[in-house]
């Protein structure tokens, strides 16, 4: 790990409310040539002739902003230039016009990246799990048609309201909203109830907030095949819990054809997932290959 991210990792480690965390994401937003300002409504991040609100105790999601600047301008509409996620509201995707609520800052539109290597087509079972508020969870929904279903795994309690909202908004029949969380043992593990994308088992989140904290019910992988029947694929943004996930349901996963696409950006134990996820899928024969040409770290495991 560089002096940089073992210094990124020390200020996540402070909390998302300590004024030195805000200073050093402050300076970060300057570096990369933003400017981050606050009303009594909203923070604004702005750059050349765009800007973008985010709520005020969502600072941890700055960074980030940063990251997926062109994504979000580029893939959602604005009105004049302003990007506006500082209250829950929909937001609507340029590419296919079409309308989700989210609780804050809408998820990104990273469809090409998920179907990479395996496209859903009418008839599968999917898994959702990290839905958020179900921008994936729709464009899955499309996808596997009346035939197929999308099991949508969503412990936030913000983000499973929004969840709801839009499968009620676009009438998802295929959708079935599951309200806990995909993690490495069944039982129950403490989660940052933040409603942001951020949000995560405890013992995996970098930047948690422990007035938050709350205890949410869990199922290891193998539990949630046998309670709620198996995937023919599965997408997963889980915020750094992913590879524990997959590394105590191995023996499982092994013995049956599940195509995986995971967000494997995120650091845990000074590396990012990808490299813990790449040698387990190796390591039970399934094809393993990462990139970040996306602008952020993905991993796909195919079974041979």
């Amino acid at each position: 790990m560089s002096v940089y991210e073992s210094l990124r990792e020390s200020l996540l480690g402070l909390g998302p409310h300590h004024p030195v965390l805000k200073l050093a994401i402050r300076a970060q937003a300057g570096l990369n040539g933003f400017s981050l300002s606050s009303t009594d409504k909203a923070l604004v991040l702005r750059k050349d002739s765009r800007a973008m609100l985010l709520p005020l105790n969502h600072y941890p999601q700055v960074p980030t902003a940063i990251h997926m600047w062109n994504l979000y301008f580029d893939t959602i509409e604005t009105v004049e230039g302003v990007m506006d996620f500082s209250t829950p509201g929909l937001r609507k995707y340029k590419r296919t016009g079409v309308s989700l609520w989210a609780p804050g800052m809408a998820e990104d539109d990273t469809m090409d990246v998920y179907t990479a290597r395996y496209t859903p087509k009418a008839g599968d079972v999917i898994w959702d799990v990290g839905a958020h508020a179900g921008a994936t969870v729709y464009f899955f929904s499309q996808m596997v048609g009346t035939t197929g279903k999308v099991y949508a795994f969503e412990p936030d309690e913000i983000a499973y309201e929004y969840l709801l909202r839009n499968i009620e908004l676009h009438d998802l029949k295929n959708v079935i909203p599951v309200k806990k969380a995909i993690a490495g043992e069944t039982g129950f593990a403490f989660f940052s109830m933040d409603g942001t994308q951020g949000a995560g088992i405890q013992n995996f989140s970098q930047c948690t907030d422990e007035s938050l904290m709350r205890k949410v019910e869990t199922l290891s992988f193998a539990d949630a095949c046998e309670a709620y029947g198996m995937p023919t694929y599965v997408k997963m943004d889980i915020e750094g819990a992913e590879a524990d996930v997959i590394e105590k349901s191995l023996p499982f996963i092994q013995n049956h054809r599940i195509h995986f696409a995971i967000e494997s950006d995120h650091r845990v134990h000074g590396e990012f997932t990808t490299v813990p996820l790449v040698r387990i899928f190796s390591s039970i024969g399934y094809d393993a290959t990462s990139s970040i040409e996306y602008g952020m770290q993905f991993t796909w495991g195919e079974p041979r």
